[in-house]
């Protein structure tokens, strides 16, 4: 590989290992909550809060259920619509990687038994701080790391690597979208106290990671049939690209 084919891989690693030091060894990630708890008058007002609670964790999850829903519709019309045949193998990589990366966060939150940062008794929960990486994998209940909500959005930098595919122009959108919506729904999770930023950057590294990888699984399926395939194959598999 060269410089460039190693930097998707390299820079976001270095970013989440920096990243992770400074929240969580450097305590960091408490800075930030005691200064979101203190704003709320020593006490999570906002973790019932119409607009954080009912709006953008309830109806986020909605709204991802929709996107999910739309893409594997769309998916299911490539086999009865000739318009869309052309489009099955995209969307196929798009539903794939969208919902492993929803999997591979709901899965470590269920190993990892790290508690959000309203258990703990320093912003009136009832059990004692522990950093992450004293506390991952041991035992407990908790539920809280990776994000799960964020990983909703972030998830959807899948449409980065699709557009980076199939529709070079709207890579970018395609990034946007995903880590505006990542970020919306982590900010507000971390208002209502269930969420260090820490916990949102393992998150978005899980699912850059799930893109990537896709992606590059992806590609080399794509050169195996444009060298290869025969042509009825090739023009069910393989979208027009931009």
């Amino acid at each position: 590989m060269n410089r460039r084919e190693l930097s998707p891989w390299l820079l976001p690693l270095l970013l989440l290992f920096f990243g992770s030091w400074i929240f969580d060894y450097l305590q960091v990630d408490l800075l930030v909550a005691d200064a979101l708890y203190t704003l709320q008058g020593s006490h999570w007002r906002l973790k019932q809060s119409w607009l954080l609670e009912d709006i953008v964790h309830q109806g986020g999850r909605i709204l991802v259920a929709v996107l999910i829903s739309g893409s594997l519709g769309a998916l299911v019309s490539t086999w009865f619509s000739q318009r869309m045949r052309a489009h099955r193998q995209g969307l196929a990589f798009l539903c794939s990687t969208v919902i492993l990366a929803l999997l591979l966060v709901s899965t470590l939150k269920g190993l990892t038994h790290i508690d959000c940062p309203w258990s703990f008794q320093r912003y009136g929960g009832e059990r004692a701080y522990e950093p992450i990486f004293q506390k991952i994998f041991g035992s407990g209940n908790g539920r809280c790391f990776p994000s799960g909500h964020a990983s909703g959005g972030y998830a959807w930098i899948a449409l980065y690597f699709y557009c980076l595919l199939y529709k070079p122009r709207w890579r970018y959108v395609g990034l946007a979208f995903g880590l505006l919506l990542g970020l919306t729904f982590g900010l507000a999770q971390q208002l209502r106290g269930a969420h260090f930023v820490s916990h949102d950057i393992w998150t978005l590294t899980i699912c850059w990671y799930t893109g990537l990888l896709g992606y590059v699984l992806q590609r080399r399926l794509i050169a195996r049939l444009e060298a290869g395939a025969p042509a009825e194959i090739a023009s069910a598999s393989l979208p027009e690209r931009a």
